[in-house]
């Protein structure tokens, strides 16, 4: 469990950071002038940079604490990742790349990377019972 929150720690973080800029780019990475959505790639580079700070934590974890609270961590900053562009904001219009693009693609990657946290979650949470039963 310890590698699967770090392995999908570090793969999401590496796609926050890639793809609001180079990937699937917001919109002034494309041309245009800056806008909001230029914002929100920027927080996603830092919720990006985060992960894989949780997830090089949680690879060189001794204990099975430190695992969880790395999952537990992660599974916030998805939440924030999820959040940040209705909370910045980005261009509603559907000719925009950030609307057809950028914004659908950070979604994609923090559904996936939640749900990833919970099964590790709940499997750290097995794994942690069954040690301190032992």
């Amino acid at each position: 469990m310890r590698k699967l929150v770090s392995l999908t720690a570090l793969a999401t973080g590496v796609l926050l950071l890639l793809v609001p800029r180079f990937i699937l780019p917001a919109c002034e990475y494309e041309g245009y002038p800056r806008m909001h959505c230029s914002d929100t790639a920027r927080a996603e580079y830092l919720v990006g940079a985060l992960l894989v700070a949780v997830g090089c934590m949680t690879f060189f974890a001794k204990s099975l604490k430190l695992p969880l609270i790395g999952a537990i961590t992660a599974f916030i900053l998805y939440g924030v990742a999820y959040q940040l562009p209705d909370s910045i904001g980005y261009c509603r219009s559907p000719r925009m790349p950030c609307t057809y693009g950028m914004v659908p693609a950070v979604r994609v990657i923090a559904v996936i990377g939640a749900v990833t946290m919970i099964v590790a979650v709940a499997g750290l949470v097995n794994l942690f019972r069954r040690k301190g039963n032992a």
